[in-house]
């Protein structure tokens, strides 16, 4: 297994502002580096841009940052109390530390990209011609991932393409729009400078095909169709990246570094790792079941006849696993799974409330306790993630190096589709690419049609409701959710009401009645109502969930209302 470079962490902290305070002698400090005196040498220039990566890696609650805004949407849920699942309750506020603390995460990296794209003109002679090309691409890159992040939460954002001292630091809001077309100018100019693969320790930097599907995403985010079209095809059409054959090996070491991985931030041991496999795993494999797929997620999944779970003749309450798109067992940790646990065991995975034990079939058969049932603070949904969760990573828990995709080709096969049926151009090649993503979660070929569900349909508004279920289930835990109920204008649908878990009354766990589904595949579950008049039958793990018109924008940091007077620095409405 190939691990990518080392991110340097830390020192950029004092360089990005040592150049920005004036000594009244003139005279720059000996003992400490800043903008006069660094980004005179190559070596400057890597550890600058080095830097530059290192807010990527933002986890809050031992979590990348992606991962975790899942649980402010309608896929996904965290238990503990925390900011995440405030936003999700629609409790967050300009205070809100998340909201805060991404705001700050963003701007410092663009802080670092702008510092370095100002001063490397000083090492150009000294550098080698195509690799200050590199760096200087991979800072428009990450510059332009920094600004596409904000304007997808907080809207209209102050646009900052040099650096600045105090006194030019109050500035207004800029249009969305106008941040837009500096986001597309910055990723045309990476995808000019950048290489398209790196060999040995640079396996993991920007690419030029990262700057491609990076402009498709947030070209779609903002609805220009036929830029978002454009850019995916121009990556597709390269035949460099493809979809790896296996979907749920794709999240552990073996999928690592696969050509479908376009942008991943690596972590590796004492340096930057992550917690996520203590957060998510189950109880008996020493985790905290502590973010977990809600119901309406699970109940998203098709059934193998390719249609909905209250369409289909297939599907059944008593089995919901059977007859299931295969994607739905290859991502989700459900009753009956053989799962992997603590000392090396393999063991029954079961979340019926009467399961108090349950069977370990390695090393040795036997009953052990069941803690998904025992254990007060196993999964409040009854299911679990298994993305991102390798048997590897069972020792350390908490120190994972396991990569996490920021982009796949899965997404831009999708967004190319998206864009095309949004644009009413629909023809063999939109087809195609639904079909390549739907035919691998079925580990068959896409021409092999007899053995998966084949989109056929020309029909715009079934294969829009075909692509939204078709991202929905593909990313879920992948940090794409909240940005996709936003821009689809569904989010005061599918966030509003009471979130079910669990069944915790035996009589009814396998005879729950069927949602319905709409056309963005959410499922209402006034069925369930009747159920709610006896205490006890579910465990309910938000209720309600409340999603106001407002919130379709995060708050400014109420840090940033409180120190920038600019009168066209002003608050989201409804803040």
């Amino acid at each position: 297994m190939m691990k990518k470079f080392n991110i340097v962490t830390g020192l950029f902290l004092v360089v990005l502002f040592a150049g920005c305070n004036k000594n009244k002698l003139n005279r720059f400090p000996e003992d400490q580096p800043n903008s006069a005196t660094y980004y005179t040498t190559t070596d400057q220039l890597v550890l600058a841009v080095n830097a530059a990566y290192s807010n990527l890696s933002y986890a809050q609650d031992g979590y990348p940052y992606l991962m975790q805004l899942e649980c402010t949407s309608d896929v996904m849920w965290q238990r503990p109390t925390t900011d995440a699942q405030a936003i999700g309750l629609g409790q967050h506020t300009p205070a809100t530390t998340m909201v805060r603390t991404i705001w700050n995460q963003f701007y410092t990296g663009i802080g670092k990209c702008n510092m370095l794209l100002e001063n490397m003109s000083k090492a150009k002679a000294s550098t080698p011609a195509s690799l200050f090309r590199r760096i200087e691409g991979e800072a428009r890159f990450l510059r332009a991932y920094y600004y596409g992040n904000l304007i997808s939460l907080y809207g209209d954002v102050p646009l900052v393409n040099k650096s600045i001292n105090p006194d030019e630091s109050f500035l207004p809001r800029t249009a969305r729009a106008e941040v837009l077309n500096f986001i597309f100018r910055d990723l045309d100019s990476a995808i000019a400078q950048l290489p398209l693969s790196y060999s040995g320790i640079d396996v993991g930097r920007a690419t030029n095909t990262a700057a491609m599907a990076y402009k498709a995403r947030i070209a779609l985010y903002n609805e220009k169709w036929d830029v978002a079209a454009a850019a995916s095809k121009q990556l597709i059409d390269l035949n460099y990246h493809s979809l790896y054959p296996n979907y749920r090996n794709l999240f552990t070491y073996a999928g690592e570094n696969s050509r479908e991985s376009i942008f991943a931030f690596d972590f590796k041991q004492t340096v930057r790792v992550s917690a996520t496999p203590q957060n998510m795993q189950a109880r008996n494999s020493s985790g905290f079941s502590g973010m977990v797929p809600t119901r309406a997620m699970v109940d998203s999944y098709e059934c193998i006849d390719g249609r909905t779970i209250d369409k289909s003749p297939l599907y059944s309450t008593a089995d919901p696993f059977r007859n299931r798109d295969p994607r739905m067992r290859q991502a989700i940790l459900g009753d009956g799974d053989t799962w992997f646990g603590t000392g090396g065991i393999t063991f029954n995975m079961t979340y019926h409330p009467d399961s108090t034990t349950c069977t370990r079939y390695t090393p040795t058969f036997a009953k052990i306790t069941n803690l998904e049932v025992t254990n007060a603070f196993s999964s409040f949904s009854g299911f679990l993630l298994k993305k991102y969760l390798d048997p590897a990573d069972l020792v350390l828990n908490t120190q994972s190096e396991l990569a996490f995709m920021f982009i796949r080709y899965a997404e831009v096969l999708l967004t190319y589709a998206e864009a095309k049926i949004e644009l009413n151009q629909i023809d063999a090649s939109v087809l195609n690419a639904l079909n390549l993503v739907r035919a691998r979660g079925y580990g068959v070929a896409v021409g092999q049609t007899s053995l998966y569900p084949a989109v056929t349909s020309t029909s715009q508004s079934a294969l829009r409701e075909v692509v939204r279920r078709e991202r929905k289930v593909e990313f879920v835990g992948e940090g794409l959710r909240l940005f996709d109920i936003r821009r689809w204008k569904i989010a005061d649908v599918v966030m509003n009401g009471i979130l079910f878990g669990k069944a915790m009354n035996r009589t009814i766990y396998y005879t729950l009645p069927k949602p319905t589904l709409d056309a963005n595949t959410s499922p209402n579950y006034s069925s369930f109502n009747s159920l709610l008049n006896v205490v006890g039958n579910f465990k309910i793990m938000d209720n309600p969930r409340i999603f106001k018109p407002h919130n379709y924008l995060w708050p400014i940091p109420q840090s940033e209302i409180d120190v920038n007077k600019n009168p066209g620095f002003v608050q989201n409405p409804g803040y």
